[in-house]
């Protein structure tokens, strides 16, 4: 026992350089090196992986000390190291899928996902406003990490509404992330392209509405794409359609590439189209003020109403 204390003494000592003050002297990546070139070159290094693998307590205290992306790296230096480093990783990170989702920790994302099941990893967590990993992960573009739990998406219900009725897919397509929004449309036989929130908005509606060219594209090449269902508005709006507001939203704040884009496709989307107001999108261009819609509008006159009034004769 006397003999085993020496050896874990003289052990600690050579560990000084892997304590939270040495270790901020050093790159992560010469840590690493040193790490390697220290177990290769002397059998002290070997001992400390007979003390982690005999007295566990030991190498916890370590590498708990270690923040999470030098934990990934240290967990290259030996079969030993990777499995004390994900144990560590695995008790930090238990429950929070959420937020390494949010955060876009694609590797924790990864771990969590293959060492720990649907509640140890907080999978189906969801925060105040009932939103879900996979919806924050969309929300911030998190390819990767969206990759990954699509890949389980036998663990995850991809139409999961949050207190907004908005989903996952929603959030991709209003914040314009393309390549997310093919992510998930690779799955479109499960995903309901045509799902309106609370507030009678559509994924489509929604890129539309903030602009995202590419995105606008993407849905308008989906066969499951509705532009003829009717909506619920605010404001009790009634008697419109899909493609009618999405029309009418990309005239309002004025993103000419997608006007263009919808008047080429004006046999899918009436543009003389009313709502029960008798509201079209060439007023909501002018009355907004945009004038390079407008003249987009008077381009195409041959299939514009441009003296069309409104229930109030304006």
């Amino acid at each position: 026992i006397n003999g085993l204390l020496h050896d874990s003494s003289a052990i600690m000592e050579k560990l000084e350089d892997l304590t939270p003050d040495k270790k901020r002297k050093q790159s992560a990546a010469e840590e690493l090196t040193n790490c390697k070139k220290s177990r290769n070159e002397t059998q002290n290094t070997l001992s400390l992986n007979e003390v982690i693998i005999g007295i566990p307590h030991v190498g916890e205290l370590i590498f708990e000390s270690i923040n999470t992306p030098e934990l990934f790296q240290f967990a290259l230096v030996s079969e030993t190291w990777k499995v004390l480093a994900e144990n560590v990783l695995i008790k930090r990170w238990k429950g929070k899928m959420l937020e390494a989702s949010k955060n876009g920790e694609t590797k924790v994302v990864q771990l969590l996902l293959e060492r720990c099941n649907s509640e140890g990893s907080g999978l189906n967590i969801k925060d105040g406003y009932e939103s879900t990993a996979l919806m924050w992960a969309c929300c911030n573009g998190h390819k990767d990490v969206v990759k990954l739990l699509l890949d389980h998406s036998n663990r995850i219900d991809l139409n999961t509404r949050n207190n907004g009725g908005l989903t996952a897919f929603m959030y991709a397509c209003n914040f314009g992330h393309k390549d997310v929004v093919q992510l998930i449309m690779d799955h479109s036989e499960r995903i309901e392209l045509n799902a309106r929130s609370n507030y009678g908005m559509t994924s489509f509606i929604e890129a539309c509405f903030k602009g995202h060219r590419d995105v606008v594209q993407l849905l308008l090449d989906q066969s499951g794409l509705n532009l003829n269902i009717e909506l619920w508005l605010r404001g009790n709006v009634e008697g419109i359609t899909q493609g009618w507001a999405a029309l009418v939203a990309a005239c309002r704040n004025g993103h000419k590439d997608v006007v263009q884009l919808l008047l080429d496709h004006s046999e899918r989307i009436d543009p003389n189209a009313r709502n029960n107001n008798g509201w079209t999108a060439f007023m909501s261009a002018c009355y907004n003020g945009h004038k390079d819609v407008v003249q987009l509008f008077l381009n195409n006159s041959k299939r514009i109403d441009l003296n069309a009034r409104d229930n109030n004769g304006r």
